[in-house]
């Protein structure tokens, strides 16, 4: 249990800075991914899916973290979470022909913490 809550109270801390980094300063994932934002409604955008979503799927797993959600439900959500980003991102990268240090760190650490998470989850319902 305890490597579960670490678990998810990293990810969660990880999220949700990242998302706060996001909503407030925009312009830092057009800095990290090359993504352009041209009119209000592109920040709009950049702030409610890089910003908000993010926010609050990590709030949700420290919420799991510290048992205000079942540790097993928050782990299910950031499996899921992480292998959705990690699957799209890598079909992305293979359809694009290329991969650049962003995409290769995101798909490194989506992949690994995905992987943490199966083992956490495992490791839950073994009981140990």
């Amino acid at each position: 249990m305890l490597f579960a809550r670490v678990l998810l109270s990293v990810t969660g801390l990880v999220f949700f800075v990242h998302g706060l980094v996001c909503f407030i300063h925009p312009a830092t994932i057009g800095i990290e991914s090359g993504l352009a934002m041209p009119t209000p409604s592109s920040v709009i955008e950049v702030r409610a899916e890089y910003g908000g979503l993010p926010i609050a799927l990590g709030l949700f797993f420290i919420a799991a973290a510290f048992r205000k959600i079942a540790p097993r439900t928050g782990l299910l959500v950031m499996v899921t979470a992480l292998s959705g980003y990690a699957t799209a991102r890598i079909i992305a990268v293979s359809l694009a022909g290329s991969i650049d240090t962003y995409n290769a760190a995101a798909i490194a650490y989506e992949v690994v913490s995905a992987g943490l998470g199966f083992l956490a989850l495992r490791t839950l319902s073994s009981g140990r």
